[in-house]
């Protein structure tokens, strides 16, 4: 096994992130800082399945595609995430290439953990917003809660929906998705 070694003395590119070798290390590339994170937890994993889940069937019916973590989502020169979910419409799938998503995709959904806690709420929720992801989903499994923010929402900062513990979630990018967020956050049942 090879031991990947981080060149913290430069700003990375695309090309530069190109050149690692496949890795069960999530790697992301955020604003030219390569940024490594530790593998989710069972409970993240159970969570983001949950998830799938449901977008996954609605995905179907209006001919559209949802891709879970890793895959890399090519947003510049110097920005390339790695998303836990992403939900890419019938009418964008041109943006679905040979080495991940090239473009804007329409749904995104990051479930936050410790390590990254302020990168997802801060640093990537301003690049989705500027680039015009339509709809942004934090998920956050210790809290039981679920935010959703639209590209199009006249305070960025401000969730367009919050639910926490349990109440209806739905979307506006696919009109049909209803569940109560309780079951996501179902575990080992």
């Amino acid at each position: 096994m090879k031991t990947l070694t981080i060149d913290r003395s430069k700003e990375w590119t695309v090309d530069d992130f190109l050149q690692l070798e496949e890795s069960s290390t999530p790697c992301e590339l955020i604003n030219g800082e390569l940024v490594m994170s530790p593998a989710p937890t069972p409970f993240h994993q159970n969570v983001s399945s949950n998830l799938n889940d449901f977008l996954k069937a609605e995905a179907r019916k209006s001919g559209g595609i949802v891709f879970f973590a890793p895959i890399d989502l090519y947003i510049d020169r110097k920005n390339v995430f790695q998303p836990d979910l992403v939900f890419i419409s019938a009418e964008k799938k041109n943006i679905i290439t040979e080495r991940g998503i090239e473009g804007i995709p329409d749904l995104v959904v990051e479930i936050i953990s410790p390590s990254n806690i302020f990168t997802d709420r801060n640093r990537k929720k301003r690049v989705y917003q500027q680039i015009g992801v339509r709809e942004y989903w934090i998920v956050d499994p210790a809290n039981h809660t679920l935010e959703i923010y639209r590209h199009d929402q006249a305070d960025a900062d401000i969730p367009h929906l919050h639910v926490a513990k349990e109440g209806e979630v739905s979307s506006t990018v696919l009109t049909n998705l209803k569940f109560n967020l309780k079951e996501i956050f179902t575990f080992l049942d």
